[in-house]
């Protein structure tokens, strides 16, 4: 998912929505143009439009589920949403406080979303990102055909439109919508993924200790809890007898004793400190031991050693350059994210009932702060 959008609007289908109006950049006017809600730039959103989707939001749960879908909460008196209410035995006056509280909850949910998907033409057309028809044609009978419930005949389909209050004109243009903010953000991001040989030095300059390989050792110990115990095993494995034989017998070891007491490529960390410090001097081929600790006495040979080595750069230098790929293209979407909800928010005015976070003319407070884009969710 582009990180232009998030998943917040409540419409069946992973597709994205539309409205028919065409983006036309610009400096906003003194006001918003008659019939309309909002206007980013000289694109108006219309009362239409904002009513076409709240009976789509209203209705997401009705396609997804089959449940029916509540009376829409349309003021000022909400009169079905009350009458509803009523039946589950609130007062008509607590019916109508939560139908208002109903109302604008779909309201700043698709004004939101239908402001924000203008953002996004107008991203795309500044960018010059575009998408063609058979990529929306492709891509919408992808998810179609991938869809639960499935829709993959007509009679599906009809009657998820039925159930959703959309048109196959509104899943496309979602479709539109959706493959419009990916290419904006692949966009982004490869031109993010651009690491220079200058960069990977410096990178493997700073981090240079996480490319030192420590010393290792190959090994094989029998764990005992007693001193007594220890000299018994040591005797056996000096007189002849094999780790083989005596760690499954006498080990107290969980880790090893069923491997015959063999520890492969241990580094210093991975044993306590007294057996370690024992371990990294020994000779190799040599019986050595007991070795005390608080965990019990340890007899134990090492097989063979491995000296720390160092990475060298054009050894790490395919890991680097994409952990540093990665950090760019971090930083590079949330700089997407912050310059374009500021970008697009200056862009954008609302009409007095219906000032939602994403107008300029919103209250100045916490609670207003711009968001991510939203889009409609399966």
């Amino acid at each position: 998912m582009a990180v232009l959008l998030s998943r917040r609007f409540r419409i069946g289908l992973a597709f994205c929505a539309a409205i028919a109006t065409a983006v036309v950049l610009g400096a906003c006017g003194s006001g918003v143009p008659g019939g309309a809600i909002a206007v980013v730039g000289s694109a108006p959103i219309t009362k239409a439009a904002l009513d076409h989707w709240m009976v789509v939001a209203n209705d997401s749960t009705q396609a997804s589920t089959g449940a029916a879908a509540p009376p829409l909460p349309v003021p000022p008196d909400y009169t079905a949403c009350v009458a509803k209410g009523q039946t589950t035995g609130s007062s008509a006056s607590a019916a109508k406080t939560l139908c208002a509280q109903q109302y604008q909850s779909l309201l700043t949910e698709v004004e939101s979303f239908l402001i924000q998907a203008i953002w996004i033409q107008g991203e795309a057309v500044d960018r010059g990102v575009k998408v063609t028809n058979a990529q929306v044609e492709t891509s919408y009978n992808t998810q179609r055909k991938a869809s639960k419930p499935a829709l993959t005949t007509a009679a599906e389909l009809n009657t998820f439109l039925a159930k959703s209050g959309q048109t196959i004109s509104d899943l496309k243009w979602r479709t539109y919508l959706n493959l419009l903010a990916n290419k904006i953000t692949l966009k982004v991001q490869n031109a993010a993924a651009v690491v220079t040989n200058n960069q990977i030095a410096a990178y493997y300059k700073k981090n240079y200790a996480q490319f030192v390989v420590p010393p290792t050792r190959d090994l094989h110990l029998v764990e005992s809890k007693t001193a007594a115990d220890a000299a018994k095993v040591k005797a056996l494995l000096a007189g002849g007898s094999s780790y083989a034989v005596v760690a499954p017998k006498y080990s107290i070891d969980v880790t090893t004793k069923a491997a015959g007491g063999q520890m492969t490529g241990v580094s210093a960390g991975e044993l306590n400190s007294q057996f370690s410090a024992a371990v990294f001097v020994a000779k190799t081929g040599v019986l050595s031991g007991p070795v005390k600790t608080p965990f019990g006495y340890y007899v134990f040979t090492v097989d063979s050693a491995k000296p720390a080595s160092v990475q060298s750069l054009t050894q790490a230098h395919a890991t680097i350059r994409a952990d540093v790929a990665q950090q760019h293209q971090t930083a590079a979407n949330a700089l997407l994210q912050s310059d374009f909800t500021k970008k697009w928010t200056g862009l954008t005015k609302c009409a007095s009932g219906f000032i939602v976070s994403s107008c300029s003319n919103a209250p100045k407070t916490s609670s207003t702060a711009a968001t991510g884009v939203t889009t409609p969710a399966g």
